[in-house]
């Protein structure tokens, strides 16, 4: 029944945007279905609100926002089936907005999915917390021990996370993204990293390796998997059809990874010591 109510619900909205032909591109967060419409207006707004199902539109950033609530992942599982909405290709027209608005908008994109899975995750957490004060000696059973690794265990690997949602976002391949982001968060790569940054020289193309560690990490992700899009698009037009299945992947994470260890990676690591620093004074300075 329920799945019923999403369907109808989906059918209700796409009739009254205008259809298929009137959207360019359409995802959801954790409580709305966003679109970018090619056209919309206030009579729009008015009869998509009068739904039962919806709760609000908001007109923000290029989107037109329906607010669901916590059905929204089912209602979008309808409307793609009617739309085809994960394979509609990127245009100018979802392009709409400052850049701010297109960050919030990717930023939305990425972590909607499985914001609940850090949650349930978190959830673990805190009542491992709460046992180990009423219970202090639980902490050195194995028990305890093992569910406290894999409360941790999204955290740790977020960027493999972030490379399945950001690799459906900008529309490149989705084992590609999860080839190049486990590289970053394997254990062998994290050691090279700990022991460059206990002063051992370790050499990557000619350059001492960074000392920047990518498991819990978001930035570096996140432009991975955009810089992957690119270089997958580039990638097919160039190669022989022939071989493209084999190479465009094989070149792509050749390229990415190296560029993200070299270059990403350190930038992103500098830009957050930037901020850090920087509250870290105003704190200082201007304490509560």
């Amino acid at each position: 029944m329920k799945e019923n109510k999403n369907r109808d619900l989906a059918e209700r909205i796409l009739e009254e945007i205008g259809g298929e032909k009137n959207i360019s591109n359409s995802t959801h967060c954790a409580t709305r279905l966003r679109l970018v419409l090619k056209e919309e207006n206030d009579d729009m707004v008015q009869s998509v609100k009068k739904l039962p199902g919806v709760i609000d539109v908001v007109r923000k950033g290029g989107q037109f926002q329906i607010v669901i609530g916590n059905t929204v992942d089912k209602v979008y599982t309808e409307f793609s089936e009617l739309t085809g909405g994960e394979k509609k290709e990127a245009t100018e027209d979802t392009k709409k907005g400052n850049i701010f608005s297109r960050i919030i908008a990717t930023m939305s994109a990425v972590f909607a999915p499985f914001v609940y899975v850090l949650a349930a995750a978190g959830t673990i957490q805190g009542a491992l917390i709460i046992l180990s004060q009423f219970w202090p000696s639980i902490v050195e059973t194995g028990t305890y021990q093992v569910f406290d690794v894999v409360s941790w265990s999204p955290f740790t690997f977020l960027p493999i996370f972030i490379a399945v949602t950001a690799s459906k976002h900008f529309k490149t391949n989705t084992y590609t993204a999860i080839f190049a982001n486990a590289a970053l968060v394997a254990p062998g790569f994290s050691e090279l990293a700990q022991r460059a940054g206990a002063g051992e020289a370790i050499s990557f193309f000619g350059m001492p390796l960074s000392e920047t560690v990518y498991t819990s990490t978001v930035i570096p992700a996140i432009l991975l998997v955009w810089l992957l899009s690119y270089l997958e698009r580039i990638l097919e037009r160039i190669l022989p059809e022939a071989v493209t299945r084999l190479f465009t992947p094989l070149f792509s994470i050749l390229i990415a990874v190296p560029l993200t260890i070299i270059v990403i990676g350190p930038l992103s690591a500098a830009g957050a010591n930037v901020v850090a620093t920087g509250y870290t004074a105003l704190a200082v300075s201007f304490p509560a």
